[in-house]
């Protein structure tokens, strides 16, 4: 199921947005959505249909949305009948983020998952976090050994097998996640897949220091990885001066400090 953009809007922001975005509610609940671009049409595609559940939409609505920047539209719900439509409050606000990426969606196109560099929308909060300091059989065998006791535990669910790493500038990396028994015979996470490029394109060796953090725990699939310490730069902006140069501005877009 597909959700049409306006012609009015695609016509002023068409070409601003991003294949990817958030939708924010007014109490910071936010949903990720798949942009589908065809011809002078655009479309809300994967992620489009969780608004329904999540809003419980079964009679249908209506969604207003403002354009804030390529990545994020603040939105609001009312119900065919004229009435707001309740929104949603968790502590921290929920969050929904596609667990594939790094595709420019096309209709009759099939899904390959990959590392893509469309940042997402800061995360505010975190209800878990694990620091660890890495071993030579974390970055070197492409398997990331966590403890289930203390992290797993509160920030993943059995059922999980997919999860996406996310980096200090959005960058994500889907991965597989196995649960088994670790040298010394505990419960341990591993995660596997992009997690060998994650190492690769942050240089990382045995010894540094990384922090690992959820927000939503058992409702996303989504873990952040921060190595210690760094500031992710994600945009560029040319500033026009008086003489017909230009003065670069750096915009941070998406960052965290973690501290020991």
């Amino acid at each position: 199921v597909l959700g049409r953009l306006p012609q009015c809007f695609v016509r002023e922001f068409g070409d601003l947005i991003d294949t990817h975005v958030i939708l924010q509610d007014p109490n910071s609940n936010e949903l990720e959505v798949r942009i589908l671009k065809k011809g002078s049409e655009m479309y809300f595609e994967q992620g489009w249909m969780v608004l329904r559940d999540f809003y419980n939409l079964w009679f249908g609505a209506w969604l207003k949305f403002r354009y804030v920047n390529p990545r994020l539209l603040v939105i609001s719900l009312t119900s065919r009948w004229g009435i707001e439509v309740p929104y949603p409050l968790h502590d921290p606000p929920f969050k929904h983020m596609l667990a594939t990426f790094g595709i420019q969606p096309k209709i009759d196109q099939s899904t390959v998952a990959g590392v893509s560099s469309n940042p997402i929308v800061p995360t505010r909060s975190f209800t878990r976090s694990y620091f660890k300091k890495l071993t030579s059989y974390d970055v070197e065998s492409g398997i990331l050994i966590l403890p289930w006791y203390g992290f797993g535990e509160f920030a993943f669910a059995f059922t999980f097998s997919h999860i996406v790493l996310v980096d200090h500038i959005g960058c994500r990396y889907p991965c597989s996640l196995e649960f088994s028994v670790d040298d010394d015979g505990e419960l341990a996470c591993k995660v596997s897949g992009y997690w060998m490029e994650f190492c690769k394109k942050h240089h990382l060796i045995q010894g540094n220091r990384i922090r690992f953090a959820v927000n939503e725990p058992a409702l996303n699939y989504v873990m952040y990885v921060c190595v210690y310490p760094q500031l992710g730069i994600e945009t560029t902006l040319s500033y026009p001066l008086s003489d017909g140069s230009y003065l670069p501005l750096y915009v941070s877009q998406q960052y965290f400090v973690a501290s020991s």
